[in-house]
């Protein structure tokens, strides 16, 4: 920001430091205003980074003038009187310039006396606007290899000023990037604009609500992630550390903050003295976690007053027994060796679009150093290929030789160690294992033998110090390490890095080769400090002992678990056959042929099965290391548990039932699985201790079933869910396939057509004169539906002339999809065709089979239908044959004595059933693998899959190979939301949906394919505001420290519920006719399951058990007049998951898409005021900002320009002041 005129002007600059810190934006004004002095920041690589942006915006230029273009430069001489009257000519002569219509607008620019923007250039398209014939794009030239948000964000301010100039919003924006390859990337400007305008009208609103004032007092100095590269940080941290803030406790959440300062305890001092336990308990606060943070301040206090670092031991955990809980604290130190290994990661999370670890460092204290004499060995080992750069094919070789380097030190000394600090390392071997399909097994052995030893782990639960954070660094005076390289903290080798990404590459000589050297040695400190450290908490280890009167034991290890596990022959084949598939195949994908492709993906699924169960044993055995406090904190598992009573015998084999009681938290276990008692692992592995029999999210209570001999083995204080299942029969299919490829080539397996067409993404194979012969098939674009026909008709068509291959139908939210699946079997059944019909759960094909009797008997057409069953407990449709073995199933078919069967994956990849029908139907295909999909479509001649990729995900445990990690359809589309019509078809109609919900819908998912079927417009709610009418309502709810669920939430949930009933609601429907609204006409959805269970019991003490709330897998599929998404966490820092999670795409589609009339959200306004890293970040932001936009009335559906920009858009009502809900205004 800048004085100009006399008044203060922006640029898009201002809006990235915005997002970053609310209160870095008013100390800017402050100082813009002479109040204070702006601190100035040194940082050398500036003028690097600009003379080397300079010389790529140049060459760009000079390729467009090589190639033809027509260019204009804007000249900024200041030859006028003054910077604004400039800026006014400048912009002025771009807007003559296009009005001309030239090619290219080189350093054009805009300026409205508020808002300022130089965009590079703007790029001419044939595409009509208020200048003519043409209109204009934005293209940026910015050195990084990757796009960045704040990027993305500053082309969002030069388009809205664009579209204001030629009235028209361009549909793309450009980035072209740096290196040699200078690649662009174009994205779609509808994806980030809502987001622009959210985020710049909070800017306004922050800019023009008072003059600027110091000190500030409006917002305070929280520290966030910018502070490591902020001018202010200093200035920030003196504050806090006058104010004596509780941020200064080390490990204190936001909740925790939040609920001591509405007790009065403000600072670090008061809570260090507070009196436990405190009366009443503070809400969402455990007395566990209070003790905690209090412990954790007393020392700090102490230590600070004493003038030193201070530390002292937690007390070890006991077993019920008396003894020490193993794998805690002290307890996880395996005896020290001279062999053992120090390691650390560098990694940037948002570099090469999802992350890339760059630097990986190893210290071998036995080795001396030749490069430092009397030093011990450090291995520096970078990602970067032949040319200098870091590239996924350099971190691959980079990671095979950290691994090859930690087993050949395990072959040698198999006592040894690797010590590392926190859970990222270990995390990270497993990921990039699996994302790069190599050294999967060494990984897994490393894992399996305990190699790896987690020092935070030891730190965390073996002692407390008077330090404001546990980073290593923070310790180091402890053990007196004196560091060579200082950086500010962890997240600065993070800007180092992307400093060098941006212009200190190797090209740039020295000066990017000292970033470089920077960052090693920043990491070899690290290791030097994991090396002290773990000498230290070994001198300490006596001590202990001594303490508490009895000795430490050593983890328990197994010799044979270091030794390299022999494969099987199934895995010996498998390798063999990867082996022949990826042979001269080039490691990047954009090198390789479509059969190089084909071949590679179909390598990469052979092993998708053993990565998931690997994935799933890695974290069960990290969940088994961690103690009860930690365990209430993650996703999957159960914690405290407190057994309330236990029934009689309940079956001849004596199992019985327990209640437990648990505190609110989030969890993964449902109804019918089996869980694990992690404190209970022998020699053989973890074995499930119960079956979940009941959930009551009202109550808090787990109902489990267990057997006598679960019940000798004591009650668990926790539980973790068992999802692993034997996948052998699918593995066997995938390996068969993958036999007749290597046997016959990928053109020459005509009894696995379908897999392989699958694979390849082929459009179907029809005969029989339906437009496309078997002959043709994937050459052709011309769309599979006819002019004039319907959808169902045309799958009804399509279905019928399946000549072998896939037929690919999507099915956004009421559009019919079942229903068009039935239909087209009942048809096939008709022409004599066998059919199969396979999901990811026996109620998803009992369902579908269910949907089949019904089209039959409306077609007046019989169908003998069957499914195969397993547990007594399966969903079963009333109208099959249960089918309770396999080779029944198969004789059934073969026999004529059926024509439909149902079954999972267990039954179709078996080789007895290859061939056993003519068509094999994949519903949900959304959310079936496609390792599973390839499983079981040698079972079908031809493959139809159904489902939707933009709504529920395929679940997924570990990380895969590109392109392996889809579902089924997923691949099919690919980077598409919709499906190209040549490919497969687009169910464009939703039967549900009324138009205003339909709008959004359509628009942020479909691309503005999805329509409203004409009647639903006469669907509407009569009740109370906001849930009257029809369309999106946003209720934002102030709140914070929230995490996975949230009181505040829960009340206006509960408010909103109990009105809507008490007033006597009532709904149409799409003939007209009026309904009351029940309790079973809300829809609640919640993204946590502990969220689900505050909801609940807010509406239970309402007086409303029983509603539907859920998480979105409980609603697929379901719908009801309201809808009700409520998002729980106060502001995307405490997401637990991450934004992928939070704000995922497929989540909020189905969330809002349940609604037939309107759909609420109610949420923290902080989670549309998110500070981006990436393009994908600002695309999951932008759908949220689009629905409030539609929701407030601030933006509506026509595609008209911003307008003048020192107009703000209206930002919403920041917080309900309680859950009576009428007042809150008029229904659209």
């Amino acid at each position: 920001m800048q004085l100009i005129d006399g008044r203060p002007v922006y640029a898009a600059t201002d809006l990235v430091g915005f997002l970053a810190c609310s209160h870095r934006l008013a100390l800017e004004r402050a100082a813009l205003a002479g109040l204070v002095e702006k601190p100035m920041r040194d940082d050398p690589t500036i003028e690097l980074i600009a003379r080397r942006g300079l010389a790529h915006e140049r060459r760009y230029l000079d390729e467009l003038r090589a190639a033809g273009r027509n260019v204009v430069e804007i000249q900024r001489d200041g030859s006028t009187a003054t910077v604004g009257d400039e800026l006014r000519a400048a912009a002025a002569e771009t807007e003559a310039a296009m009005r001309r219509g030239v090619d290219v607008v080189y350093q054009a620019t805009f300026f409205d006396g508020r808002w300022r923007g130089h965009a590079d250039f703007l790029l001419r398209v044939e595409s009509p606007s208020e200048l003519g014939a043409w209109s204009y794009e934005v293209a940026d030239t910015k050195l990084a290899r990757r796009a960045k948000a704040g990027a993305i964000l500053q082309v969002c301010s030069y388009v809205e000023q664009l579209a204001r100039v030629q009235g028209k919003t361009p549909e793309r924006l450009h980035i072209v990037l740096g290196g040699s390859a200078r690649e662009t990337a174009t994205y779609r400007v509808a994806d980030f604009m809502a987001y622009y305008r959210r985020i710049k009208a909070e800017f306004e609103a922050a800019v023009g609500g008072s003059e600027p004032v110091y000190p500030v007092t409006a917002t305070y100095p929280e520290p966030v992630e910018h502070c490591d590269v902020c001018r202010w940080a200093v200035h920030c941290r003196a504050q806090r550390r006058r104010d004596d803030d509780l941020s200064l406790v080390a490990g204190i959440s936001a909740r925790q903050r939040r609920a001591l300062k509405e007790r009065g305890v403000k600072r670090r001092r008061e809570l260090a003295v507070l009196q436990l336990p405190v009366r009443p308990p503070l809400e969402g606060v455990s007395g566990q976690s209070l003790q905690r943070v209090h412990d954790q301040a007393l020392i700090q206090v102490e230590g600070e007053d004493e003038g030193r670092a201070k530390w002292d031991f937690i007390e070890p955990e006991l077993a019920d027994d008396g003894g020490l809980v193993a794998d805690r604290g002290f307890l996880v130190l395996p005896p020290p060796t001279q062999h053992d290994l120090f390691f650390d990661i560098e990694g940037d999370p948002f570099a090469l679009d999802d992350g890339v670890e760059y630097l990986f460092g190893v210290l071998e204290p036995d080795r001396e150093d030749p490069g430092r004499p009397g030093q011990p060995l450090y291995h520096e080992i970078w990602s970067r290929d032949g040319h200098g750069s870091v590239t996924r094919a350099a971190e691959k070789a980079a990671f095979e030789q950290l691994v090859d380097l930690l087993i050949d030190r395990l072959d040698r000394h198999p006592e040894m160690h690797v010590y590392h600090y926190a859970a990222y390392e270990k995390a990270a071997l497993g990921r990039l294992a699996q994302r790069h399909a190599t050294r999967e097994e060494e990984v897994d052995r490393l894992l399996r033998a305990r190699v790896l030893v987690d020092l935070f782990r030891v730190v965390r639960q073996g002692i407390r110090a008077s330090v404001e954070s546990y980073s290593i660094k923070r310790l180091e005076p402890l053990y007196g390490l004196e560091r060579e390289v200082e950086l500010r903290s962890a997240g600065s080798s993070i800007v180092a890095f992307e400093a060098w990404l941006e212009g200190g590459t190797a090209e740039n000589g020295e000066v990017g080769e000292d970033i470089l050297r920077a960052i090693a040695g920043y990491n070899r400190d690290d290791v030097i400090s994991n090396l002290r450290l773990r000498d230290w908490l070994e001198e300490r280890r006596p001590e202990l002992a001594r303490r508490i009167g009895r000795p430490i034991p050593r983890p328990d290890e197994q010799a044979e678990a270091t030794e390299p596990r022999e494969p099987g022959e199934h895995e010996r084949q498998v390798a063999a056959a990867v082996a022949v598939l990826t042979a001269d195949v080039p490691a990047e994908a954009s090198n390789r042929s479509p059969a190089q492709q084909d071949g590679w993906l179909l390598a990469q699924l052979l092993d998708w099965h053993r990565r998931e169960e690997k994935a799933f044993w890695w974290r069960f055995f990290e969940l088994a290391g961690m103690t009860d406090e930690e365990l209430v904190d993650q996703r999957e598992p159960l914690s405290r548990l407190e057994l309330l009573d236990e029934s009689e015998p309940m079956t001849k084999a004596g199992s019985r039932l327990q209640r437990y009681r648990y505190p609110l938290q989030d969890h993964a276990l449902k109804v019918g699985r089996s869980v694990i008692n992690p404190e209970l692992v022998d020699d053989d592995g973890p074995a499930a201790c119960a079956t979940v029999h009941a959930l009551d999210e009202v109550e808090l209570i787990v109902t489990l079933k267990r057997s006598p001999a679960q019940l000798e083995k004591g009650n668990p204080k926790a539980l973790i869910p068992l999802e692993t299942i034997s996948t052998a029969e699918i593995r066997r299919s995938l390996l068969r396939t993958a036999q007749g490829v290597i046997e016959n080539g990928l053109d020459d397996a005509a009894s696995r057509r379908a897999a392989l067409d699958l694979i390849g993404r082929h459009p179907p194979r029809l005969g029989g004169g339906a437009g496309r012969t078997g002959t043709g098939a994937g050459t052709g674009k011309q769309a599979l539906r006819r002019p004039g026909e319907t959808p169902l008709q045309a799958a009804i068509r399509l279905g019928l002339a399946l000549d072998g291959g896939v037929l690919s139908i999507q099915g956004p939210p009421g559009s019919g999809k079942t229903y068009t699946a039935a239909r087209m079997i009942v048809r096939l059944v008709a022409a004599g065709k066998r059919v199969g019909v396979t999901a990811n759960s026996h109620k998803v094909i009992a369902n579908a089979l269910d949907k089949v009797q019904e089209a039959a008997i409306q077609a007046g057409t019989p169908v003998r239908i069957g499914q195969r069953t397993g547990q007594e407990d399966d969903a079963v449709s009333p109208h099959a044959r249960p089918v309770k073995a396999n080779p029944e199933a198969a004789a059934a078919l073969r026999d004529n004595e059926l024509d439909v069967l149902g079954g999972t994956a267990w039954l179709w990849s078996r080789e007895e059933m290859e061939g056993a029908v003519d068509v094999l139907f994949v519903d949900e295909a959304g959310q079936f693998s496609l390792a599973n999909a390839v499983g079981v479509a040698p079972a079908g001649r031809s493959l139809v899959l159904l489902g939707d990729p933009q709504q529920l995900e395929q679940p997924l445990q570990g990380s895969h190979p590109p392109g392996a990690e889809r579902s089924a359809l997923g691949h099919v589309l690919g980077d598409d939301a919709v499906i190209p019509g040549h490919v497969g078809l687009f169910l464009a109609d939703t039967w549900r949906l009324h138009p205003d919900v339909c709008a959004f819908t359509s628009e942020v998912f479909y691309e503005g394919r999805l329509a409203s079927e004409p009647t639903l417009a006469r669907q509407a709610l009569v009740g109370v505001p906001p849930a009257d009418g029809t369309g999106l309502r946003w209720l934002p709810v102030e709140h914070d420290g929230d995490a996975t669920e949230s009181i505040d939430e829960g009340a206006l949930v509960a408010g909103l519920v109990r009105e809507l009933l008490e007033a006597e609601a009532r709904w149409t429907d799409r003939n007209g006719v009026s309904h009351a609204i029940t309790l079973d006409d809300v829809v609640i959805v919640a993204p946590y399951n502990a969220h689900v269970e505050r909801v609940a019991k807010a509406l239970a003490d309402a007086g409303y058990p029983g509603a539907r709330v859920g998480t979105v897998d409980k609603f697929q599929g379901q719908e009801a007049p309201i809808s009700i998404y409520s998002m729980a966490t106060s502001s995307p820092e405490l997401a637990p998951r991450g934004m992928e999670f939070l704000y995922s795409l497929n989540r909020l589609n189905v969330a809002t898409s349940r609604a037939r009339c309107a759909a609420l959200v109610v949420a923290s306004p902080a989670l549309v005021r998110v500070a981006c890293h990436s393009p994908r970040q600002m695309q999951l932001a932008n759908a949220l900002c689009r629905l409030v936009e539609l929701a407030t009335g601030e933006r509506d559906l026509t595609d008209t320009p911003s307008g003048n920009s020192s107009d703000p858009t209206r930002v919403p009502e920041p917080a309900l002041a309680g859950v009576q809900l009428s007042w809150l205004g008029e229904s659209s």
